[in-house]
């Protein structure tokens, strides 16, 4: 069983949802389940490694990789 589909089903159960599960099949609830959730999926890029082999990066610099630091913020924000 894939995530989305645990996580709609413990949407689906919770007991808040208990009229919605009287007027409307699960089937028809997962599509929209389904629906919902594909407008906010989300799929990074992979992190790169780099190093001082590929950039030369001075030794004294007070930033950290740019593109690494960006998508892992997203990440943890998402």
């Amino acid at each position: 069983m894939d995530e989305s589909r645990k996580q709609f089903l413990e949407w689906w159960r919770h007991p808040e949802q208990e009229e919605l599960r009287k007027s409307c099949a699960e089937g028809w609830g997962e599509k929209i389940w389904s629906a919902s959730r594909s407008a906010i999926s989300i799929e990074l890029p992979a992190k790169n490694d780099i190093s001082s082999d590929d950039y030369s990066i001075p030794d004294l610099v007070d930033w950290g990789d740019g593109r690494n630091a960006g998508i892992q913020e997203c990440a943890e924000a998402i």
